[in-house]
């Protein structure tokens, strides 16, 4: 977190140093939860449905909360372009997991005559995002409502911890984590990774400077840590038997609900523009005025 809030101020002195530009101002508090590993899935060793508990199932997600920055710059009446700083939480449970090659491999902690746990096992993950984002206004309902597209691509920071739920089966282990990176209980960094997506939101004006927003947005990542569980395919190469760290995109789905501080009142990009609203309003229903009402009228022939 401190980090992202040095970032963030770091922004803010640039841009105070940046001549003739209007900016908006976006604050949000999100949830997010983990969806699926798109893709080629990961190759099972080929006991795995004889291994596999039987009453085995996915994790189940858990909210979490988190929150975002955003300063966005207006390029037309109807787009913007910015920068965000996010802070994703994500949370996952299951009562009992399906197997993971991961459990067969020298990374997992547990003694050799129990490498496969049935106990309820959790996964907390930590993903910090620095992205470019991307924004078209459309559909205005009227005045004070508005629809808009979101594309956004960067980089995500993802540090992720996966153990037992119960914490007296770490003590009868002896393991802190099954699995850690990037956390307090690793003593390595966050993974860096590319990252992106898109989504749908609107805003509602609440004063000439500020409105209230809601958005969705799918964001792909290129970990497989997400979910707390590193991937590894099994392959046999040579007669050989060997397991091989994968390589997987995962979907995050998340809900942000904020305000948006705009410099200058109704996305103006200057003092002299409308916005879209009242530039419709107005090219629609407004007489046009004379430039030179007090000029003299020519005569009629």
């Amino acid at each position: 977190m401190k980090y992202f809030l040095l970032i963030f101020f770091l922004s803010l002195m640039f841009i105070e140093k940046v001549p003739a530009q209007v900016f908006r101002y976006r604050v949000g508090a999100t949830s997010g939860f983990f969806m699926t590993e798109p893709g080629d899935a990961e190759i099972n060793h080929p006991d795995y449905t004889t291994i596999s508990y039987d009453n085995a199932e996915g994790f189940k997600p858990g909210l979490k909360a988190g929150a975002d920055l955003e300063i966005m710059v207006p390029v037309t009446v109807d787009f913007e372009l910015g920068v965000q700083f996010d802070y994703t939480n994500l949370s996952g449970r299951t009562e009992t997991a399906p197997f993971h090659n991961f459990f067969i491999t020298r990374h997992n902690p547990l003694p050799d005559t129990y490498r496969y746990p049935d106990e309820a096992l959790i996964f907390k993950t930590k993903i910090f995002n620095i992205q470019g984002t991307s924004r078209f206004y459309l559909l205005p309902l009227h005045d004070y409502m508005t629809f808009y597209l979101k594309a956004f691509g960067g980089i995500s920071f993802v540090g992720t911890d996966f153990t037992f739920h119960d914490p007296v089966y770490r003590v009868q282990y002896d393991v802190g984590t099954l699995y850690s990176l990037g956390t307090l209980s690793s003593e390595y960094p966050k993974e860096s990774v590319f990252s992106g997506g898109g989504g749908l939101g609107f805003t509602y004006k609440i004063s000439e400077m500020i409105d209230i927003f809601f958005e969705g947005t799918v964001s792909f990542i290129h970990s497989d840590l997400v979910n707390g569980v590193p991937n590894f395919d099994f392959l046999v190469f040579q007669g050989e038997e060997t397991l091989r760290e994968g390589d997987a995109w995962s979907t995050v789905g998340k809900v942000s609900i904020g305000l948006i501080f705009s410099a200058i009142p109704d996305r103006r990009l200057n003092k002299g523009n409308y916005t879209r609203s009242r530039k419709l309003h107005k090219s629609l229903f407004w007489k046009k005025k004379s430039s030179r009402p007090w000029g003299k009228r020519r005569k009629r022939r």
